[in-house]
């Protein structure tokens, strides 16, 4: 059996840390929500400008010359971060609410022990 004290958990800081993570995690969902949007008007403008020239040009060359537009990489590339860092928040917070949840487990598993103990 573990000698590990589970009555003894640094609730603070566990809940100082969860909030740390859920804040990390809220942001990067923001930036991504906000990139991604950023990503669509970008699209969406060079689009209407390729079909306003008044060349005739094909769809496929249409997003061919969207997706080589160094501007569009860019913002490509702000997109692809921002989904790492999201994930990567995720994942920490996830992380997290798991160690609790399992140090809450033990916590009862202990105090029910403890109870049977005193019968």
């Amino acid at each position: 059996m573990s000698k590990e004290d589970y009555l003894k958990v640094d609730t603070p800081t566990l809940m100082q840390e969860l909030r740390k993570f859920s804040d990390q995690y809220n942001y990067w969902y923001s930036a991504l929500l906000k990139r991604e949007n950023d990503l669509k008007l970008y699209n969406a403008e060079l689009y209407l400008g390729y079909k306003q020239k008044g060349e005739k040009i094909t769809q496929k060359e249409i997003e061919a010359l969207i997706l080589t537009n160094d501007e569009y990489k860019v913002k490509k590339n702000h997109l692809t971060e921002a989904e790492s860092f999201y994930l990567q928040a995720k994942t920490e917070y996830n992380n997290k609410q798991t160690e609790i949840s399992l140090l809450q487990s033990e916590l009862k598993r202990e105090l029910s022990f403890v109870a049977r103990e005193r019968k």
